[in-house]
């Protein structure tokens, strides 16, 4: 399995993220600021989303997808709350950065694994040479 694009995508997102934390806690989280790095990080997980999903079609990967959904969604959850006045970028950002570091790390053990580690992985009974 392949998901070098995915990978990309997210790296760029925490990337990104790291950039607009930095200006948060400089500048201050009120303003149009917030708001925007609300969108930009919404969007750049909606292209880490779709990238996936192309990268992962045709993959059965039942037993691992929700795994990547839940990052995901923990991520999207952490980038919208950043828009409303008054939240703790440092913990949504913490928030964000504990969903997303991992599944790059998962990602990268899946292109590393060979059908028979990806099936076990899924639930799929994998089959194995006969030994004597």
């Amino acid at each position: 399995m392949r998901t070098l694009a995915t990978q990309m995508r997210l790296r760029r997102l925490l990337r990104v993220q790291a950039e607009y934390q930095q200006r948060l806690l400089t500048e201050g989280p009120v303003g149009p600021l917030a708001a925007g790095a609300s969108a930009r990080l919404l969007q750049l997980i909606q292209d880490v989303r779709a990238t996936w999903a192309r990268e992962s079609q045709g993959v059965d990967l039942a037993g691992l997808r929700p795994h990547v959904q839940r990052s995901l969604a923990a991520m999207e959850a952490a980038a919208a709350a950043l828009a409303h006045p008054g939240e703790d970028v440092s913990r949504l950002g913490a928030e964000l950065r504990e969903a997303g570091v991992p599944l790059v790390f998962f990602l990268r053990g899946l292109d590393d694994s060979g059908d028979p580690v990806l099936a076990e992985l899924a639930g799929r009974a994998a089959t194995l040479p006969r030994s004597a």
